[in-house]
């Protein structure tokens, strides 16, 4: 079967201005793919080459097989879109332009409402009137409305209030369920943490990891905190994974990584009067690769590219 999202060599610049370079990724049918990096580090210069709005100096995009600049319409047909500063026919009321997108599409009418409900959307106030979080609601609604397998966004949750990030986090695992396909860049790292299944790190315009995030947190150290009725005595805690940080009487503080059966059943041995063990998150591994400044932070197209 072919996959959602295939990019292969894609590479893209703008003049001396580096866009993405060399970006080869899979994104598999029914998951959840987070993509992450700051600003400038290539993140929409790699959806707006997926959607075929601007082409690639070399390299290929597909969608379910489909190449997104030679035959952009099929691929469109795909897909369903959300940019991170969506626009609107800012006179029409919401609901105008939620079934304006609904004939355009093929989907039922009023298919929209459940979900403007459920975000708490006031459809009958005109667009330019929203405020920005509601606009945004706007976009997630005629996102989610319709039947396409692919769900490409771009920080889909900026400008919305908690709630509605809950719900919204709600509509991509039920996306998941029905066996449709989202790939969605973000900078809220907690939400990506709870709603991907796979993600990818990109820095300078290049991939640096692809992986799952459960393998990414297991790759981190965890933070340990002992209070034992005793002391624990030299050596008993030198175990495979496990650092030693600091030993003070009855006080222990450790690091441990990877496997944690060794030392679950060292304390076993032990009486442990508490313990305290703080996990790593995804911020945690995305601050891995970004420990040091970019040297390049573009990632805007410009004007004379975007017209």
């Amino acid at each position: 079967m072919t996959d959602p999202i295939e990019l292969a060599g894609l590479t893209k610049s703008y003049g001396s201005r580096r866009g993405v370079v060399d970006l080869d990724l899979t994104v598999r049918e029914g998951e959840v793919f987070g993509y992450l990096g700051p600003n400038g580090a290539g993140k929409t210069t790699t959806i707006r080459l997926l959607l075929g709005t601007i082409r690639a100096l070399a390299g290929s995009a597909r969608v379910f097989g489909i190449d997104s600049w030679s035959n952009a319409a099929e691929a469109h047909r795909q897909l369903a879109y959300l940019g991170s500063d969506p626009g609107f026919l800012g006179e029409l009321r919401a609901d105008e332009h939620l079934d304006y997108l609904a004939r355009l599409r093929g989907v039922p009418a009023r298919a929209w409402c459940p979900l403007a409900e459920r975000l708490g959307l006031d459809p009958a106030v005109q667009i330019r009137k929203l405020s920005r979080g509601n606009r945004q609601k706007v976009g997630v609604v005629s996102v989610f409305m319709g039947r396409e397998p692919l769900l490409v966004m771009d920080e889909p949750t900026s400008g919305l209030d908690p709630l509605a990030r809950r719900e919204f986090l709600a509509l991509v695992a039920e996306a998941r369920a029905a066996g449709r396909t989202v790939f969605l860049s973000s900078h809220n790292l907690p939400e990506v943490e709870r709603s991907c299944d796979r993600v990818g790190i990109i820095r300078d315009g290049r991939l640096v990891e692809v992986a799952p995030v459960h393998s990414l947190l297991d790759e981190h150290w965890r933070s340990v905190s002992l209070a034992l009725d005793e002391p624990a005595g030299p050596g008993i805690f030198d175990l495979p994974n496990v650092r030693v940080v600091s030993e003070a009487g009855r006080d222990a503080h450790l690091m441990v990584r990877g496997d944690v059966n060794a030392l679950l059943a060292r304390l076993a041995t032990l009486r442990v009067r508490d313990i305290s063990i703080d996990t790593p998150d995804i911020e945690d591994v995305f601050l891995r690769f970004y420990g040091e400044p970019e040297t390049d932070t573009t990632d805007r197209v410009p004007e004379e590219v975007a017209r």
